[in-house]
């Protein structure tokens, strides 16, 4: 928030201004305000506003809010939510961006809009439009030379035998590369858009379901990898190293990003992030399908038992993963941590009026705190502005725990790709799974015991967005290995290099040809071309990469 003159100064992105005029001659007021993405945090008092005068204030208008107008010269900084006795006016207002409203403050509060706000995702829409309609022409242009090419065939009796190979799933591939351009569009600030980035504590924003996809992906992966080479009698002792040495090389080459734009400083070093995190759930969910899982697998041809022999195959694995659950589960909701409320799984600083201030991510804050040390944790998370909380790591050690399960929920989807031959089976039991993941997590979600949250890696969060990662991947097997009316573009071949896509734009993030800036960039038209070209380059590089027959992988 800011003092300006609305009328002489140029709101930015995602600002608005608004006008408050004191027409009640008898009192001098305090102006408070409470944003909607601080859940349970007091009022704070934000302006002084006298009598027979105005004040403008300039908001952020991404985020709905509530004021509160109360008569008096010695009121305190902040306010709790509950008690309202001395509050004169309350006004909930959703402001629009670069909109200028007014306030009147006499024997009623009215919010009057004086200048009419821009519609700021009309540029997102048309720059969506143009890509879909640029990538659809360019499919169906393939599809038209396709047929003309076999029609050419036919008429010179050309016959062409192919060799008969192994079919890839290129949907993987397809999903795989989804989950990466996403991130990184995401993380060149998503044009600006709040809804696009991630939540600032509870709740889903489109940025939040870009890393568990990638992990869930992670996990298909792995039985159709590691069957492939228990099948062929590769030793389960030198996959185990394998595994080892991949799991170990993810994990330091997160540590070496975290390094980036910092002095390489061992006293503050970030210990954990995503790959360190990709690398921990690899290591465990991997190990335990080699070590598990029998090289003759048990399948069932008739009765109830045939419709479940994905699940059969896995059942010792099934239950480590609900052993991990239920450790997780005390961990969180039965540990004792210091001067907090057993089972707490707020934000802490103002959340709750502050009660908790030093509580933030109740265990799993507790825990790495206490591993790691403050130092070693992420200085820069959303809710150290918004709740005022201290540093969090939401990669952090306990959030480990649902990593592994989400990943292992991938392995059940494999398991189910080699399994079972026929679409139709496949695709049933995907969009079943789908179907009660998605209960699982909304009923957990909406009874307020395990709500959606990506800081904490909650298990409602995992089987929420498993249930999302599931009918996305359904619809691209469909489409691109079904029917084959789409072959994956432009995201399949970023999928088969997705580790130098990572790495990549991570390092060269403020590189030019990668990254640049046109002026004040004042605009969600110009930040949402800047992420699309970023994402566009290194888009072209893993095209250039696959020309060229190059494949980075561990």
């Amino acid at each position: 928030m800011e003092f300006k003159n609305c009328e002489s100064q140029k709101l930015e992105l995602d600002q608005a201004c608004v006008v408050f005029i004191n027409k009640n001659s008898d009192f001098n007021s305090w102006i408070y305000a409470l944003a909607s993405d601080c859940v349970l945090c007091p009022f704070r008092k934000i302006a002084y506003l006298k009598n027979d005068q105005n004040t403008s204030i300039i908001f952020n208008s991404q985020k709905s809010w509530i004021w509160w107008i109360i008569n008096g010269t010695n009121s305190p900084d902040y306010k709790s939510p509950i008690d309202k006795s001395d509050v004169k006016c309350e006004i909930k207002a959703k402001l629009g961006e670069y909109g200028i409203y007014q306030v009147l403050y006499d024997s009623t509060c009215n919010l009057k809009t004086i200048k009419q706000p821009s519609n700021s995702y009309i540029p997102l829409v048309i720059l969506i439009g143009v890509l879909v309609l640029f990538f659809s022409l360019i499919s169906l242009g393939k599809i038209i030379f396709k047929r003309w090419r076999k029609n050419l065939s036919s008429k010179n009796d050309i016959e062409v035998i192919e060799k008969p190979s192994k079919k890839r799933i290129q949907s993987v591939d397809t999903f795989r590369g989804m989950s990466i351009l996403t991130m990184i569009f995401v993380n060149n600030g998503a044009g600006g858009y709040e809804i696009l980035e991630h939540a600032t504590w509870n709740g889903l924003y489109v940025g939040d379901l870009v890393f568990p996809c990638f992990l869930w992906i992670m996990g298909v992966c792995i039985p159709i990898a590691l069957n492939s080479q228990l099948s062929r009698g590769v030793s389960k002792l030198s996959i185990i190293k394998n595994i080892i040495k991949r799991s170990c090389i993810l994990f330091f080459l997160g540590l070496c990003l975290n390094t980036l734009g910092t002095d390489s400083n061992l006293e503050h070093i970030r210990i954990f992030g995503v790959l360190q995190r990709f690398g921990v759930a690899y290591l465990i969910v991997a190990l335990s399908y080699t070590l598990l899982n029998s090289r003759i697998s048990t399948k069932f041809e008739h009765g109830v038992f045939s419709y479940l022999n994905d699940i059969i195959s896995l059942l010792s694995q099934w239950i480590f993963i609900i052993c991990i659950l239920i450790v997780h589960c005390v961990i969180t909701f039965c540990l004792k941590v210091p001067g907090c409320p057993t089972g707490y799984l707020g934000p802490g600083g103002l959340h709750e009026e502050g009660k908790y201030f030093n509580c933030t991510g109740g265990s799993a804050g507790y825990i790495d705190r206490l591993i790691l040390g403050n130092n070693h944790l992420y200085q820069y998370s959303s809710i150290s502005s918004v709740y005022q909380a201290g540093p969090f790591d939401p990669e952090g050690i306990l959030g480990c725990f649902t990593t592994i399960i989400q990943a292992f929920l991938g392995v059940q989807a494999g398991t189910i790709l080699r399994v079972y031959k026929d679409w139709r089976s496949r695709t049933m039991r995907w969009l079943i799974l789908a179907v009660i993941y998605a209960c699982i997590g909304v009923i957990l979600h909406f009874s307020s015991y395990v709500p959606v949250n990506k800081n904490l890696w909650s298990i409602s969060f995992v089987f929420i967005t498993t249930s999302f990662a599931l009918a996305v991947f359904t619809a691209c097997y469909l489409l691109i290995d079904v029917v084959q009316l789409w072959n994956g573009g432009p995201f399949r071949i970023p999928g088969m290099n997705a580790l130098v896509m990572y790495i990549g734009h991570q390092m060269c993030y403020q590189i030019f040809p990668f990254h640049w800036k046109y002026g004040l960039m004042n605009s969600h038209t110009w930040k949402t071309i800047a992420a699309l070209w970023d994402t566009g380059c290194w888009t072209v590089i893993a095209y250039v990469l696959h020309h060229k027959r190059i494949y980075v992988s561990l």
